[in-house]
């Protein structure tokens, strides 16, 4: 048995048939993901799947009937995703969203675009302290 026979043998020992099969399965979704992404006719895909994701997740955290909870900043009422796409799919030339500085200035950028488009308001205490 050569030597990275003998290391994926020892792998495969600590491993038990519930890790091996997440493995597995992650494996394959991933590469599925990776196809998904070559496949999408944006550039750069990963960047602009990442940014989406960043403000799904503020709209969804952000709401405006759980402006009690988070009540310094939310999505006003009526305004959807769409519309947010919309005007993220216009912008998208002039917004330079990057991965080049981390994960952090990025969130950072886009809570910034969605704020200067007025997809997130900041309530009137927040903006007193400002």
């Amino acid at each position: 048995m050569g030597h990275s026979e003998m290391d994926r043998a020892n792998i495969n020992e600590s491993l038990d048939l519930i890790d091996i099969t997440r493995r597995d399965r992650n494996y394959e979704e991933i590469n599925k993901i990776i196809d998904s992404l070559q496949n999408l006719s944006v550039f750069p895909s990963l960047v602009w799947v990442w940014s989406w994701d960043i403000v799904r997740d503020i709209y969804e955290k952000n709401q405006y009937d759980h402006a009690a909870v988070n009540d310094y900043e939310f999505v006003p009422q009526g305004i959807t995703l769409k519309q947010i796409w919309d005007k993220f799919w216009e912008d998208a030339d002039k917004n330079g969203f990057s991965l080049e500085y981390g994960s952090e200035d990025m969130h950072e950028a886009v809570r910034d675009w969605m704020a200067d488009c007025e997809f997130l308001v900041y309530s009137e205490e927040e903006e007193d302290e400002v």
